[in-house]
């Protein structure tokens, strides 16, 4: 399937993000998710799971994070005092667009993106359903990984504060080897790819830090969007106990799927048809679907428009600004 597709720029904290929205035609506005990526990541990794939702009448909005991919930022930093903010600004920008129902908003993400989805849903209420998949949301590491994750952070904390710069590692080595996805094939892909290799041949210390040190759960009972937790069995970041400690923490109307023959990265391991379905179905549940629109597909091209830099005048929608999150 070819869904036409947006190319966007939105501002979050006074700097540009960039973003896909996958449209499927419709004769009324469609719901839509927000598909947020894990740390050292990108949007790209999941315009498959984008097209498979527009099958079914969804649109998606896929967007590089604060420091990733396309968008602007310190590389590879992963702080929620920029990534919710970057949610709230997707959210805003879709809620003013004339094709998507702006009741009908919701979010899937993978780890840190889960980290970003549940923050944002606990404190705004535009989230109308979740899917979080092998999110993080507390310190899972062994202790021994923890007190050398720890040492790592306060180097980089005494090298930032002599010269104001992270502490960039090859955390890729450092990890021990290992494995985001089950299938070695795959999980070798990933490996290989240059931008990955950019983010985890140099993490940032301490800017990174928050990919593992969380303590979202505390905060999740404050959720009311209906969310779906799925989790990797084998994934070796994070164990399965943590999914279920999470959907235990849920007060909202919850489920939770342990997908088999998946690691961490569910949805490019092995079984991530799997994992495209329990998304569809939770969605479609949860959001619904719009109606086809008549005579789809005639007379239009399935092509992909450019808004990136376009101002409001031109296209109806004005660039949203994200909301700093506050601190605790």
């Amino acid at each position: 399937m070819n869904t036409p597709r947006e190319l966007v720029g939105l501002r979050s904290l006074d700097q540009e993000l960039r973003g896909v929205l996958f449209l499927p035609q419709a004769s009324q506005p469609t719901p839509v998710v927000i598909l947020c990526h894990g740390a050292g990541e990108f949007k790209e990794n999941y315009f498959d799971l984008a097209e498979r939702l527009a099958e079914s009448g969804i649109a998606s909005f896929a967007f590089d994070f604060h420091g990733h991919g396309e968008s602007a930022g310190h590389r590879f930093h992963v702080k929620m005092a920029e990534w919710v903010p970057d949610v709230q600004s997707a959210i805003g920008f879709l809620s003013q667009h004339p094709k998507i129902d702006s009741q009908r908003i919701g979010a899937f993400g993978l780890s840190s993106g889960g980290t970003a989805i549940l923050e944002t849903a606990a404190l705004d209420s535009r989230l109308k359903a979740l899917v979080v998949l092998d999110g993080t949301v507390r310190n899972s590491l062994p202790l021994p990984l923890t007190l050398f994750m720890k040492l790592l952070i306060a180097l980089g904390q005494v090298k930032k504060f002599f010269t104001g710069k992270d502490l960039l590692l090859p955390l890729a080595k450092l990890s021990g080897g290992i494995h985001l996805c089950s299938d070695p094939e795959v999980d070798a892909r990933i490996q290989a790819d240059p931008r990955a290799q950019a983010a985890f041949g140099a993490f940032p210390f301490p800017g990174g830090a928050e990919a593992f040190f969380v303590d979202t759960i505390e905060r999740v009972p404050a959720i009311n969007a209906p969310t779906l937790v799925i989790w990797g069995e084998e994934d070796e970041l994070d164990p399965t106990e943590t999914a279920r400690m999470l959907h235990a923490a849920l007060t909202c109307k919850k489920k939770l799927e342990i997908v088999a023959g998946n690691g961490h990265a569910g949805h490019l391991d092995r079984h991530r048809d799997k994992v495209f379905a329990l998304t569809r179905e939770w969605v479609l549940q949860n959001l619904g679907k719009a109606q086809p629109a008549p005579d789809a597909g005639a007379g239009r091209q399935h092509g992909i428009q450019d808004n990136r830099g376009a101002d409001s005048a031109a296209t109806g929608i004005p660039r949203e600004v994200g909301v700093a999150l506050a601190a605790s």
